[in-house]
């Protein structure tokens, strides 16, 4: 504890506070500067498909202010999409026939989260996995 004592009473003598507060308003400055490059980021995204919710990591390149408010608001991370404006790779039909599991087209899905995510560029969508829809909705729908 002494220790500790006899350098903040050194640093007191030897670094003006002027100093300090110089040299953190710098940092900020800097560090604003750099919000406004362009940077590629992978993000979570939460999709919600039918009342089912999919977690995708998805790949977005945009000014490091935009990025920074998709990082820090959930809300601009959650989304709520129709069946109707996806398309669907594929179905898979279980043994009772009764329920499908339909595989989301990674394109429609990029396509719709980048018409939600107007500020930033939605370069690729990561693994999706599969919704679970009753047998008469998949059938209704023609897909």
């Amino acid at each position: 504890m002494k220790y500790i004592e006899i350098i903040f009473i050194w640093l007191r003598r030897h670094i003006s506070p002027v100093f300090v507060t110089m040299l953190v308003a710098a940092f900020v400055l800097w560090y604003i500067t750099k919000l406004g490059d362009v940077y590629t980021v992978d993000h979570e995204v939460t999709i919600v498909v039918d009342n089912q919710s999919l977690s995708v990591d998805c790949t977005i390149r945009g000014k490091g202010t935009d990025l920074i408010g998709y990082k820090w608001s959930s809300r601009r991370s959650n989304f709520q999409l129709s069946d109707k404006e996806l398309t669907f790779d594929g179905e898979i039909h279980d043994e009772e026939g009764n329920v499908t599991h339909r595989h989301i087209s990674p394109v429609s899905l990029q396509q719709a989260l980048a018409a939600r995510m107007s500020d930033v560029e939605v370069i690729a969508v990561g693994v999706i996995e599969p919704i679970i829809v009753n047998n008469t909705v998949a059938t209704s729908t023609g897909q």
